[in-house]
């Protein structure tokens, strides 16, 4: 191809028709912990699980090119596409296949989850504050534990970089991704593991994307179910490199899965940043076999 909007073009289809089933949830570590992971969930929705539960956009694993198949997106020098939706691309593209610090944050709810991950060796972490405990899960060459944390500043939980506390469960097989204590099927569980998967989520909920006077792509979308319906929208900025640096999603919804009408708003902001930081975790030292 001879042009960058053709190898876009290209690419675009390369994600549509790369697309794999997302990894299924797994079991819950302990009661516990699978409480705690639920009212996390629940709080970023606005006090129900409609939100993750409505999402139209399943989590995608986008298979990456190899370096040298891959075209070259860059900030400097390359023509820009002239299409929203292929500015997205473009920056997914250039997120691709690279690790990355992310941090969840909601409005008024402070820090819902903070992490990194590394793509080429599904290795990486993720923290949720709860109100007594940080749920932990570390993903290690492919292998899962989930555990919890004592937050900090408490004598317990001050140890080295790397090193971990308390009793962790290790899951049976091997992932690509790590959970985000969701099944992923949401626009932002889709693009935590892996900002190319983005444009896919996007697709699959049949969104809308536009251009904000200042440059930044905007999108937006519907979605309905037998419990209820959700209105989307939001805006994904670049970073200098021209890879993905924030979605800032804001959500309407309402739902009657509990036999009564719910409704609510959600307002979150993925920041994904570092891009290219050695990712290192330690293997905890307290670890129980998962049976599944």
């Amino acid at each position: 191809m001879n042009s960058l909007d053709e190898q876009l073009a290209h690419r675009l289809h390369d994600i549509v028709d790369g697309e794999q089933d997302s990894v299924p949830p797994v079991e819950a570590l302990l009661d516990r912990g699978r409480r705690a992971r639920r009212r996390r969930s629940t709080a970023i929705v606005g006090a129900t699980c409609a939100f993750l539960a409505l999402g139209a956009a399943t989590a995608v694993t986008v298979a990456a090119l190899p370096a040298a198949d891959r075209p070259a997106v860059t900030a400097e020098g390359a023509a820009r596409p002239t299409s929203p939706a292929m500015r997205l691309v473009s920056a997914a593209t250039a997120s691709e296949n690279l690790s990355y610090r992310m941090r969840l944050t909601q409005s008024g709810g402070g820090v819902s989850y903070e992490g990194a991950f590394d793509p080429r060796t599904a290795t990486g972490y993720v923290r949720a504050p709860q109100d007594d405990s940080v749920m932990t899960e570390l993903l290690i060459d492919g292998v899962r534990y989930e555990g919890g944390e004592r937050p900090q500043g408490t004598p317990a939980a001050d140890k080295g970089p790397g090193e971990t506390y308390g009793r962790y469960g290790q899951y049976p097989g091997r992932y690509d991704r790590l959970s985000l204590y969701g099944d992923g099927n949401d626009v932002l569980g889709a693009v935590s593991p892996d900002p190319a998967a983005l444009f896919a989520a996007l697709q699959r909920a049949d969104a809308t994307i536009t251009e904000n006077p200042d440059g930044t792509l905007h999108f937006a979308y519907a979605t309905e179910s037998a419990a209820g319906s959700s209105s989307t929208s939001g805006d994904v900025t670049v970073d200098a490199d021209g890879r993905i640096a924030t979605v800032a999603l804001s959500s309407t919804w309402q739902s009657t899965a509990k036999g009564r009408l719910d409704t609510g708003t959600a307002d979150v902001t993925l920041e994904l940043f570092d891009y290219g930081v050695e990712v290192q975790v330690e293997r905890p030292t307290d670890v129980v076999q998962i049976k599944q």
